[in-house]
């Protein structure tokens, strides 16, 4: 894998290579605890036909299938260190005084099975079983005492010397160290072990790996103490062959596989070994530094990867990338190849690579003084490197930058059908440089718009450039001939064809210019001044996302949609997007200093928040893998209940309340995210969109048949085969056939019931009325004899108010004049005071009794009593029930009381009052006190009000 270069190469044209060669390194996953639930100490490990993975742990064993973990304990709860995957898909495990299968039932379940009994071994001590392995339909179980040959017919029991120590299957021999004799091989056929290596080394030092070769009669043998040798089959001779521990590293080795042309061996303090193809040590990927831990005590080879157990963990180291990240220390705003360098922007300043010719594989970097701090962009003009930073513009002379200005620039453009002049464009506006031999230099600040310029592109208009500013909208800005003042603006926000000024970018695509929104791409239409959908992208991208950049190089378009990047090639056939392999950077890109850097052969460098990732796009075919179901449960509330996987249709009660399916892709297991995507069908509502959740749940679903479909791909766009699972949820009983038949034969017989009585009914309803219609006859007659009557009395009543209301007219008119009788009273009172004066003036006797005699007169023909009744009854015929109501408030009110209430309701005075009731008017107010208190006045109401009111 790696590329031997010097220094020389690789500064000319070398990197190609170099990228080709970084983007093949592993990649390791780490598994802790929290993932598998169970004890951190792995011995062993194996993967089912279906691409399950075993793992043999002391906790029992764990099972994986690529999204969820299960664990199975033995039945003496002792750890598992040996799993063997039989050709006929048989999982076998073993630990101490214990050997059986693991085996999935039709829940989605794993169980274990013990053998003990069935090989008649209950009560032996057998120890720890280290080693199974298949031969010819055979199953070797190697513990330290004996080996036990097992088939369908027999058991087959061979005890050891001493120790047993490791054992292997090469081509179709079985073979395995004795401590006490040296390598042994076996074949089930001969039921007995035959010498094949014998030397001092290998009968007191413990093997730890018997290894094939490219020689078909040759062996690498790997000991204990890291010495490999080399034997010959034929000749049986053993030669000392690489030494795996130098200059004295005490260490030890725990396991050795081989894998393609290589040899891993896992070591208790330094991780993994790796020997070539012919058995030398060689620098193995640095992947394999990057282990959670130095104990490594078995090793799983599987297609593109590697299962590492280790004494504390689990590790994955996936071979096969596409994608590789370096330099994460920093935020990338822009990356730049210049002179075989490369260059990187971030929030820290501007980096440069620096290769090693003894590691092309690696590229390491270090920052260039002068430029720390904020540095935004690189742009190439002429040959020469300007740097846009926080601190100005600079220029980049071999790896030292000379600054040009020191106003905070965002990029640097080059002006159309100006030579030697650029716009640097700024936090507050543009500047004119201008390149003068080899040297730049400001030439003016461009005064008249202030705004930020880092998104801007030239227009097709002579001195006309596009700025759009993230809050503010698009600006058409107008620059005069000499550069130095903006002479027009015109600015758009959420009129002219945009619909909100937010978020809106532009860039160049095939020669026009584009505008990107929150609600699809725009271009902009001269004549009518306005900005117009841009079909030809829209119909590519998602116009309901946010596309805030668009590269175009050669026949590749790059867009960057919300937090993902996606791209498509435009052919003859149609352009298709792709986003499956950036997933691994959405939501880590730099929003509105997204950077993405094409390079050949099919590779992209992507700048991110934490660093740089590495892409290669090569879409290669590769073999489908399959999605499986993995478990279906149905919860009836908080009940949960397994459901069968293994029948052609399941069948759910109706009072199912949830159905959960969760399922998986073991094939598909390579260190990237598995993404699926399901439908049901019988709900019509076609595929899901792909989602990294490995369960869907429905919750009441409608008697009827179903089939849940589902399907999975990973990262580099490998797909699993669709797996289904059918279901039928039954009908409650009132929802089956049988009582829907019965319910319309019911409806029909309640019909045809209810028809007779109905009809029934009418014959009775029509005597009925018939009966009612000579009551009715009957009534009618009465009726019209009480029209007459009532005739007859309403005349009578109208004869009677008319009467009334004659009555009242005279009441009113006597209680007019009984008024008048009053003033008359006072009249002649007045006339008998004036008398009395008058007799007291007077001299002569004759004139006294003359007076005298007037006065008696006068006395004679006074108002008394009976006109007072006459104004009682008189006023009461005007006020019908005043009286009435007076005696309901107090039944004890005088006739002196009553007459005073009616007096007060005629608004009379107390002057008025007083000859009236022959009292004075000082006696009308005692009397008109104890009047408020016979009628329970309060202090604060008036009387003459409450008398007004009483009608």
């Amino acid at each position: 894998m790696l590329l031997f270069l010097n220094y020389k190469g690789v500064s000319q044209s070398s990197y190609p290579e170099i990228f080709n060669s970084i983007l093949h390194q592993p990649e390791v996953i780490h598994y802790h605890r929290s993932d598998f639930q169970g004890d951190t100490e792995f011995w062993s490990a194996c993967r089912g036909n279906d691409g399950v993975l075993y793992f043999g742990n002391n906790d029992g064993v764990l099972i994986y299938n690529g999204e969820s973990w299960q664990k199975v304990k033995l039945p003496n709860s002792s750890s598992v260190r040996s799993l063997l995957a039989s050709s006929d898909g048989t999982i076998y495990a073993g630990g101490y005084n214990e050997f059986g299968n693991v085996v999935k039932d039709s829940l989605g379940k794993y169980h274990y099975n013990s053998f003990i009994e069935k090989l008649n071994l209950k009560g032996k001590e057998l120890e720890n079983l280290e080693q199974a392995h298949e031969i010819d339909s055979n199953i070797i179980l190697r513990f330290y005492k004996e080996l036990i040959v097992m088939n369908e017919n027999r058991k087959t029991v061979i005890p050891s010397s001493t120790d047993f120590m490791c054992s292997a299957v090469i081509g179709n021999t079985y073979y395995v160290q004795d401590m006490g004799v040296g390598i042994l091989s076996f074949h089930p056929d001969n039921d007995d072990l035959s010498l094949v290596f014998q030397t001092d080394k290998l009968k007191s030092i413990a093997v730890k790996g018997i290894l094939p070769t490219n020689g078909a009669s040759e062996v690498f043998i790997v000991l204990e103490n890291g010495e490999v040798f080399k034997g010959n089959l034929d000749t049986k001779e053993v030669v000392f062959w690489e030494n795996l521990f130098s200059n004295g590293q005490k260490d030890q080795v725990l396991s050795a596989i081989k894998k393609g042309n290589s040899y891993l061996i896992g070591t208790l303090g330094s991780r993994i070994k790796t020997l070539n193809a012919n058995g030398k040590l060689v620098t193995g990927p640095d992947a394999y530094n990057r282990l959670q831990n130095p104990s490594v005590l078995n090793l799983l080879s599987v297609e593109n990867g590697l299962w590492v157990m280790l004494y504390n963990g689990l590790d994955y180291i996936n071979y096969d990338t596409s994608s590789y990240k370096f330099f994460d220390s920093s935020k990338v705003y822009d990356i730049k190849l210049f002179h075989q360098q490369l260059y990187i922007s971030t929030n820290k300043g501007v980096y440069v690579s620096d290769f090693r010719p003894e590691e092309p594989d690696k590229i390491t970097f270090k920052v260039i003084d002068g430029l720390q701090g904020q540095a935004w962009t690189f742009n190439e003009y002429k040959g020469d490197l300007l740097i846009a930073h926080h601190k100005g513009l600079f220029r980049l002379i071999g790896k030292e930058a000379k600054q040009i200005t020191s106003q905070s620039a965002w990029k640097v453009i080059e002006i159309p059908n100006k030579e030697n002049e650029l716009l640097a464009c700024g936090y507050a506006g543009l500047s004119l440089i201008r390149k003068e031999g080899n040297e730049f230099t400001l030439v003016n600040k461009i005064k008249g718009f202030e705004e930020s310029t880092r998104d801007i592109i030239a227009s097709k208009e002579e001195n006309t450039f596009w700025v759009c500013h993230g809050y503010k909208g698009v600006f058409k800005i107008k620059i005069n001939d000499d550069y130095n003042h903006v002479y027009a603006i015109d600015h758009y926000t959420d009129n002219n064809g945009f619909e909100s000024p937010f978020n809106i970018n532009v860039f160049k695509w095939e020669e026009d210019i584009v505008f990107t929104t929150n609600t699809g791409i725009y271009t902009y239409n001269e004549n009518g001044n306005f900005f117009e959908p841009y079909d030809k992208l829209n119909s590519i991208l998602d116009n309901t996302k946010n596309t805030r950049k668009i590269l175009q190089k050669n026949d590749t378009t790059w867009a960057v949609e919300d937090n993902g990047i996606v791209y498509f090639v435009d052919d003859s056939a149609g352009s298709k997007l792709y986003s499956r392999p950036f997933l691994k950077v959405k939501g880590q890109l730099n929003r509105g200093m997204e950077t993405i850097y094409p390079l050949p052969n099919n590779k992209v460098l992507i700048g991110t928040t934490d660093g740089i990732y590495l892409f290669d796009l090569k879409n290669e075919k590769v073999d489908e893998g399959q999605t499986g179901i993995t478990q279906v449960s149905m919860f009836n509330g908080q009940r949960k209940q397994l459901v069968p996987l293994d029948r052609d249709v399941s069948e759910l009660p109706n009072a199912t309340d949830i159905i959960r399916i969760e399922f998986a892709a073991p094939d598909l297991i390579s260190g990237s995210e598995i993404e699926y995507q399901y439908q049901l069908e019988g709900l019509n509502l076609g595929w899901s969109e792909w989602t990294e959740n490995n369960f869907k749940e429905y919750s009441h679903l409608q008697p009827g048949n179903y089939t849940f479909n589902v399907r999975s791909r990973d990262l580099k766009g490998i797909k699993g085969k669709m797996a289904s699972f059918t279901f039928l949820v039954t009908p409650k009983w009132y929802q089956t056939v049988l009582f829907k038949i019965s319910f319309v034969a019911l409806l029909i017989f309640i019909l045809w019931l209810g028809y007779l009585m109905i009809k029934r009914n009418l014959e009775k309803e029509n005597l009925k009325i018939q009966e009612e219609n000579l009551k009715a006859k009957k009534l009618l007659e009465l009726e019209i004899e009480r029209l007459k009557l009532k005739h007859d009395k309403e005349k009578v009543e109208e004869d009677k108010k008319i009467l009334e209301k004659d009555v009242i007219a005279k009441s009113k008119e006597l209680a007019n004049y009984t008024m008048q009788l009053v003033n008359k009273k006072d009249i002649v009172q007045e006339l008998q005071n004036d008398l009395k004066e008058l007799r007291r003036l007077v001299k002569t006797q004759l004139s006294r009794d003359k007076i005298s005699d007037i006065f008696r007169k006068l006395h004679q023909h006074k108002i008394g009593e009976e006109y007072m009744e006459v104004f009682d009854v008189n006023f009461e015929n005007i006020h019908h029930q005043f009286f009435e109501k007076l005696r309901e408030i107090n039944p004890k009110l005088s006739k002196k009381d009553q007459r005073l209430c009616a007096f007060i309701k005629m608004d009379l005075t107390n002057k008025e009052i007083s000859p009236l009731l022959n009292i004075s008017i000082r006696g009308v107010e005692t009397l008109r006190y104890r009047l408020r208190k016979k009628l329970n006045l309060k202090t604060e109401e008036s009387l003459h009000e409450f008398l007004k009111d009483l009608i």
